[in-house]
């Protein structure tokens, strides 16, 4: 017997047997729909009355009704009321008498599949309706199904949007907001999309010519890849991004990446080389001019002692003196500079707010001198120094930093102004920001500023102060920026990482005093590729008692020490063929090794001397004074 093609065909489209519920008070009737839908596969609860039917779908998984329109207990309208009731909302077809169509239409507005009509072709018809109902259903439970997995991927997305590092866009041409995730709205300081959108897209843009260009490009190629472009923020800080976008009809979605860490770190990395660069040489020629100063200073010396009651010669003496020391103020300052490669320095915990005050403090002087001289009014604020956070620091070093930038402020007032500090926390830095109201600077010296060498002061300046001061900054783990505006004045804003930790300051050496130990009858070898620090150290030495020997040549000076004793080596560092080293090496070999002295024009801590064969006695750095070189002198051999 062959199978019912019907039977094959429905299977085939619900994919699974259907529990249907049968309610219907003719029995016979029953008994035969029954039988037909078993017959197919499917399986069948039949009832005779409403109750029943309730009661069946409440307590069994039904998932279609085949529902007489009259019942003994209830309508079938009463029926699906009482189920909806109950919340539920099981699909049905109506099963109506001949001529009971009206009836049938009614039910139909009432949410019925479809109906059937009790009459001679009621089998006929039986077997299609129940079909295409079955398979209405199994179409609308897959659409359900892929709308709620449609759902559920798109809050999946929406998600992993929302959590991404980086921010995610849409928005239409005229810049208005569709969408903007989490990571977007925190890069520009926005709460909401709706915030955003109330500023518009566009307005993130710095420069209105950037705007143009990313609508033009968007336009012309449909795509942008990466465009380098700035931002500013709902607080109005500007940052670096790199935008990309795609057009889509009438709107254009993309992504913006912060990019304001590497711009920075990339700036960073090119001062750093700026400096490394320049501080090689500035090392060098720092080293030579301190040998002039020293040659200067010295000369001064020997002729103020020689000469005292010459008053004409003395003040003349005296302003040479004036301009060498202010030379030794440039060399400081660029060995200070060379310094800022590397840090040498244990640092401590100190109040900011007091640095400043400090700084202020030594710089008042001059600016109530230019006051005075010049008839105007100065005003230094240091009333938004509130309480912050200590930072590690060497206190020497940051003091400078805002004497510096103090100096700088001056020189851009010289009709008078105001200075003003601002201090405040903000997550785990110290802020510290110096406004003036001066005369403001150009994108080209802004630009600048922080490059050696660099300054608006000609011919006086020497173009450090504020190299060494952002040196100094850095080293200190902080950052400066400058934000400046022609006419209006200049903001330093300074950057350190706070301490919550107290660390003992350095104590400083006790000063040495001069001892009572004579230097008469010592035996000292002077050794420097310069001649005229030789001679004047010669000059110098012997005028107290000392019998002096001098070279120009380290492998000279060995020799020397090989085969006479000495009981004082006094050695420049930087000398041709045989370095101050070597000399200092082949000293400490000696049998009787004799007292070492360095003298040095390096500002930067000599390399280690704590080896055996590197110890020194003294480090006199020149441009040295002759009556602290005495007592270094004397000090060593009171020491025995």
């Amino acid at each position: 017997m062959e199978k019912d093609p019907r039977n094959k065909s429905l299977k085939d489209k619900t994919d699974k047997p259907c529990s249907i519920l049968v309610v219907e008070d003719d029995e016979g009737l029953s008994r035969l729909i029954a039988k037909s839908l078993k017959k197919r596969g499917f399986g069948v609860e039949v009832v005779n009355n409403g109750a029943q039917a309730v009661d069946c779908v409440v307590n069994n998984p039904i998932e279609l009704i085949l529902l007489d329109y009259r019942l003994p207990d209830m309508s079938a309208k009463e029926m699906i009321e009482v189920l909806r009731e109950r919340q539920l909302d099981t699909p049905f077809i109506i099963m109506t008498g001949h001529g009971d169509e009206r009836l049938a239409v009614e039910m139909m507005k009432c949410g019925s599949i479809d109906y059937i009509v009790k009459d001679a072709q009621f089998f006929d018809l039986f077997s299609p309706v129940v079909e295409r109902a079955l398979e209405e259903l199994q179409n609308e439970k897959k659409l359900a199904q892929a709308n709620k997995a449609l759902e559920e991927s798109e809050k999946k997305y929406r998600t992993i949007v929302d959590s991404a590092l980086v921010g995610v866009y849409k928005t239409g041409i005229n810049g208005n907001v569709i969408y903007a995730n989490k990571a977007l709205l925190k890069m520009f300081g926005y709460e909401s999309e709706e915030e955003m959108t109330l500023n518009n897209m566009l307005q993130v843009y710095q420069d209105n010519s950037d705007r143009g260009i990313f609508i033009d490009t968007l336009k012309r190629l449909g795509s942008i890849d990466e465009l380098e472009s700035t931002g500013i923020t709902k607080e109005g800080e500007v940052i670096h991004v790199l935008l990309s976008a795609t057009l889509e009809v009438d709107t254009f979605s993309g992504m913006i990446v912060d990019i304001s860490k590497h711009v920075k770190m990339e700036e960073t990395l090119l001062q750093s080389e700026k400096l490394r660069s320049i501080g090689t040489i500035t090392l060098g020629i720092a080293h030579e001019f301190n040998n002039i100063l020293a040659i200067i200073s010295g000369n001064v010396y020997l002729l103020e002692e020689r000469y005292k009651e010459d008053k004409e010669l003395m003040d003349a003496l005296h302003t040479i003196k004036t301009a060498t020391d202010d030379g030794v103020g440039i060399s400081s300052k660029m060995f200070k500079f060379t310094r800022t490669q590397k840090k040498t320095t244990e640092y401590a915990a100190y109040d900011l707010t007091d640095l400043i005050k400090q700084a202020v403090d030594f710089t008042m002087p001059r600016w109530k001198n230019m006051a005075q001289a010049n008839n105007i009014n100065y005003q230094v604020d240091t009333e938004g120094t509130k309480e912050v956070f200590s930072i590690l620091c060497n206190p020497t070093e940051i003091r400078e930093v805002f004497v510096n930038i103090i100096h700088n402020a001056l020189e851009a007032m010289p009709d008078g102004g105001r200075i003003s500090f601002n201090t405040r926390s903000k997550d785990d830095l110290v802020l510290v920001n110096v406004s003036d109201t001066g005369k403001g600077m150009t994108e080209d010296v802004k630009k600048n500023i922080f490059d050696p060498f660099f300054t608006t002061r000609r011919p006086e300046g020497t173009g450090l102060g504020m190299s060494t001061s952002f040196g100094i900054i850095k080293m200190h783990g902080g950052d400066i920026k400058v934000n400046s505006e022609v006419g209006k004045g200049s903001t330093f804003t300074l950057q350190f990482p706070i301490t919550r930790k107290t660390v003992s300051p350095e104590i400083s050496s006790e000063p040495i005093e001069e001892q009572d130990k004579k230097c008469n009858e010592i035996r000292v070898l002077v050794v420097d590729d310069d001649e005229a620090i030789c001679k004047l150290l010669d000059k110098f030495l012997s005028g107290k008692g000392l019998k002096v020997k001098t070279t120009v040549d380290g492998a000279k000076a060995i020799e020397m020490a090989s085969e006479e004793k000495f009981d004082l080596v006094l050695c420049d560092m930087a000398m041709p063929h045989v370095y101050g080293y070597d000399v200092i090496k082949a000293l400490n070999k000696l049998e009787e090794r004799p007292k070492i002295g360095i003298i040095t024009g390096w500002g930067e801590k000599l390399k280690s001397i704590d080896a055996d064969d590197l110890k020194v006695d003294f480090i006199a750095k020149k441009p040295f004074n002759f009556n602290e070189l005495l007592i270094l002198i004397n000090r060593a051999f009171s020491r025995g």
